[in-house]
């Protein structure tokens, strides 16, 4: 018998579309997020870093219901194919830029409003409004609908009782519909002319403006620019620095704080409990909870883990401002600084905490094993080499720095601007986003700190 040509049976790789690089990020220099990401979904589930802005939630209620209309008009009424889901999301892309281009277009201070896409929105306001996918590529557009507001709070409508039905992320619920009526009417003349209610009153020939949906919205929602009389307040993206109470908050806090779901009943409890923290760090929050949470292992380890990736962090910061004035360093100048003795000092003590503490029943908790084993040393030289080693061979995402040749310098690779890289569980969105429901009055002083605003929370990708 004649043998098979050795291609016919060996496998093959075939490349059926573009190949797109994946963006890594430097937001993991000791490779905990994974394990603070098993804390974060204790203390805070339901929720991650990009949902820290309830106006988000009702204004994309609003967006949602407003492009089910249109969705259905072209007549379809499934979302259980990714197909169809292309085809759903390709009528809300365009509301969420339209609101971004709204708020940018209002004269407000933007510092700190949750804006994702602002920079492609404002290249298609500066050339008015000319062009389409408001100033993005095709492939931004693409990206869109992981890097855009929806994107960052999908994960919200899919698991909050009340906003889609079943929660399919698409079919708008009574939530939804109650949030969109609230918005809409603080809309005034300014809404689209058809009724937040009714799916028989959106304009017709839908269908036709099928792969043109930016072109549609802008003509049939042609007041979007225009602002009444206080929309900053009611209708715009709250700046960061902003706690205050909602005026929607009777409706967002059944969504975000219910009581009678799992989850929401888990964020009231530690939204509550940590408005009783009397502390100003990060830190002697965790201990609070810790505290206020004693049966819970997870939270009594939480202190304790915060400490020792909050130290680590530290220690790479410190090297990250060493070296930033050249292009290397050697690691003994570093390690003979008058700080290095205080940091290690601090990294070392951490570490010996850590191997003290009942572990918690996590997936990866072996991460933070590895760090505290890797530290063994106070001493500056032999704490950085270490700290180093463990950098290079077990972060995550790309290198800040890595050791090179004997003696020992540390070379550069991509550092932070800024350290905003701290390993943090949500607390802070939690308990803003607590504040903007009327759970509590004020945030707790532990996370008012610009160093809490900027590092419990990371920045949306605008392009």
């Amino acid at each position: 018998m004649k043998q098979p040509d050795k291609s016919d049976v060996e496998p093959r790789l075939f490349f059926t579309e573009p190949w797109d690089p994946i963006v890594t990020r430097r937001g993991d220099p000791l490779g905990l997020r994974a394990l603070s990401d098993e804390f974060a979904d204790v203390v805070a589930p339901g929720l991650s870093n990009r949902i820290r802005d309830g106006r988000w939630v009702t204004i994309l209620a609003w967006s949602l219901l407003r492009s089910h209309q249109v969705f259905r008009a072209m007549g379809e009424q499934s979302v259980d194919s990714r197909e169809q889901q292309r085809q759903r999301y390709a009528w809300l892309q365009p509301l969420e830029l339209m609101w971004v281009a709204r708020t940018l277009k209002s004269g407000v201070d933007l510092r700190g409003r949750s804006l994702a896409g602002q920079r492609a929105v404002k290249r298609w306001l500066d050339h008015r409004g000319h062009g389409t996918r408001f100033g993005m590529s095709a492939e931004q557009s693409r990206a869109y609908r992981q890097t855009g507001m929806y994107g960052g709070f999908r994960l919200g409508f899919r698991r909050w009782p009340g906003l889609t039905r079943a929660g399919d992320g698409w079919t708008p619920d009574d939530a939804t519909f109650r949030l969109a009526r609230w918005l809409d009417k603080n809309m005034g003349s300014t809404r689209p002319e058809w009724s937040c209610d009714a799916e028989s009153e959106t304009p017709r020939r839908v269908s036709l403006s099928k792969g043109s949906e930016d072109k549609w919205w802008i003509k049939h929602w042609p007041e979007f620019f225009k602002m009444g009389r206080g929309a900053d307040v009611r209708t715009l993206p709250r700046p960061r620095d902003e706690f205050c109470r909602l005026p929607e908050a009777s409706l967002l806090k059944p969504v975000l704080f219910f009581e009678s779901d799992k989850d929401g009943s888990r964020r009231l409890k530690v939204a509550l409990k940590s408005g009783k923290c009397t502390g100003g760090t990060h830190l002697d929050l965790c201990k609070h909870l810790s505290s206020e949470f004693s049966d819970d292992p997870v939270f009594h380890a939480l202190p304790h883990f915060s400490r020792l990736a909050d130290a680590g962090v530290e220690a790479m910061a410190f090297i990250a401002a060493m070296i930033s004035n050249g292009p290397t360093m050697g690691l003994t100048s570093i390690a003979n600084n008058p700080a290095a003795p205080r940091v290690c000092k601090e990294l070392y003590a951490a570490a010996r905490v850590w191997e003290k503490t009942k572990r918690p029943p996590l997936r990866h908790i072996d991460t933070a094993d590895r760090l505290s084993e890797a530290i063994r040393s106070p001493k500056p030289t032999e704490c950085l080499t270490a700290l180093l080693h463990h950098h290079e061979t077990h972060g995550g995402g790309l290198r800040w720095f890595v050791l090179r040749g004997k003696p020992c310098a540390v070379e550069p690779r991509t550092p932070p601007r800024r350290v905003s890289s701290r390993y943090r569980f949500r607390l802070w969105p939690l308990c803003r986003l607590a504040v903007q429901c009327g759970v509590l009055t004020k945030m707790p002083s532990a996370l008012l700190s610009s160093r809490e605003m900027d590092e419990d929370t990371q920045e949306d990708s605008d392009e």
